[in-house]
This record gives structure tokens, C-alpha cells and sequence, in this order.
């Protein structure tokens, strides 16, 4: 059988407005989501937080932990990884450390020339020399509609077939699930086996008009943004 994951969801843990037991609970209750990766900006804390929330209440939800760290190359999504990880000057470096902690490296939304807030995040043609695990060819902020595009593109003039997956980027829980990974089997176990198989499709629309509305509203006052040109210093041992 075939079941669906998002892989790129948001918490008040970074700059999303739904805390990690909110997001388990409406995704529980208003979704058909067998598996989620909670990828707060440069922290793991809301992953730990809501996949203890799905097993304390014995949700049929898996809840992977990861993290979207930042590289001054665009941001990679960890899945699977034990802690959080920092900041980094390279995305080489950034995807050598999700591979020591045992996690898979997956470029979202390459050829997205910024997020929805502004910021510039797409690794772009870096991925042809990159050892990532996987690509986030569909995305849902609706302003990235050419990186599906542009990633047929690469793969016509490249030839490197990375594993396809789809994730909603979603900061609110008005977006959950609007686009996620196809994949075969139940669990998040299941999930990382296709990945590694590259059986994993991406599936689902951009935001709808409602959800665009609602994801105009103020970010949470702990908003990672507002301190993003102060982050920590970066792990490959260079300063800003």
C-alpha cells in the first residue's frame, strides 16, 4: 500500500504558529498522514517534542525528528538526526554532519529562488556535485511554482535521478499535508527504506488561497527570523 508523508513542517519551536502538540493533534485528527518530519530552522526540538507527544497519546503517527539547517549555499533538511545541528559556511559540510548522526540530506525546493518569507534558501545546480540523499521537487508556498519546472530541466542536462519527495514547507496547520511524499508502506522505517530505493513520489497542490490568507498572519513573537542575521557561529569553523 501506499501512504502519505510530509516531510518540511514548521513549529513556534522556529517560525511556525502552531506548537508541536497542536500540529500532532490536527494532523491526527484531520489528515491521512501515516508519517511527518517537524524541520524547524536550526533546532530538533520541535521534532522531539511532538513525535514524544505522538507516542505518550498512542497516535498512529510517525514522527520523524529533523531539523532545516541554514548553509550560506541554501538550507538542506535533515530527517532522522540525533541532535541538533548548527549553522554552517558550506552545504558539504552541513550534509557530511546529517550523515554522521546517521540522517538523510534532502535539498528542499532547489531551484526556489526564496522562501515565503523572503529569504534566499535554493542550493540550485549544487546538487549535481552534492551527496544528498534526496530532492524536494514539489514545494507549497505557491511562489516556488518553477522548481518543478527547473528540476526536469537539471535532470534533462544532468542525468542525476536523486530520490523525488514533496513536502508543504507549511508554518500553519492550515497547510499541513497540501503537499507530501508518496511512498510505499506505513512508517517512517518504510519511508527511509523507499528513499534509499528511490520509490517516493511527490504529490499535492501549492497553498490554497485560504491557507495563503492565514499564512499572513503575524509569526509567532519567538520568530527564528527575527534574529537570523545573529545566528551562532558556523560549524566548519569560519565566521560570518
Amino acid at each position: 500500500m501506499l501512504s502519505k508523508a510530509d516531510i518540511h513542517i514548521h513549529t513556534t519551536c522556529s517560525d511556525g504558529l502552531a506548537t508541536p502538540e497542536e500540529l500532532v493533534d490536527y494532523i491526527v485528527a484531520n489528515s491521512d498522514l501515516r508519517v511527518i518530519a517537524v524541520t524547524d530552522h536550526d533546532t530538533t526540538a520541535g521534532g522531539y517534542a511532538a513525535q514524544q507527544h505522538a507516542l505518550r497519546l498512542g497516535y498512529h503517527l510517525d514522527v520523524i525528528i529533523g531539523q532545516e539547517v541554514t548553509t550560506d549555499e541554501g538550507d538542506i533538511l535533515a530527517l532522522f538526526v540525533q541532535a541538533t545541528l548548527p549553522t554552517f559556511r558550506s552545504a558539504r559540510a552541513a550534509i557530511e554532519a546529517i550523515h554522521h548522526q546517521g540522517g538523510l540530506a534532502i535539498a528542499p525546493s532547489p531551484y526556489s529562488a526564496w522562501d515565503s518569507l523572503g529569504h534566499i534558501v535554493g542550493l540550485g545546480s549544487r546538487i549535481v556535485q552534492l551527496p544528498l540523499d534526496g530532492v524536494e521537487v514539489r514545494h507549497g508556498f505557491p511562489a516556488n511554482f518553477m522548481n518543478a519546472h527547473n528540476m526536469a530541466r537539471h535532470y534533462r542536462h544532468w542525468c542525476r535521478l536523486l530520490p523525488e519527495l514533496g513536502g508543504s514547507d507549511s508554518h500553519s496547520l492550515f497547510t499541513v499535508g497540501q503537499v507530501f511524499t508518496w511512498f510505499p508502506g506505513r512508517s517512517a522505517k518504510d519511508l527511509r527504506a523507499a528513499v534509499a530505493r528511490g520509490v517516493t513520489w511527490a504529490g499535492g497542490p501549492a497553498w490554497k488561497l485560504t491557507c495563503m490568507a492565514q499564512r499572513a498572519a503575524p509569526m509567532h513573537p519567538r520568530s527564528y527570523y527575527v534574529g537570523r542575521s545573529t545566528r551562532a557561529p558556523y560549524a566548519d569553523g569560519l565566521s560570518g
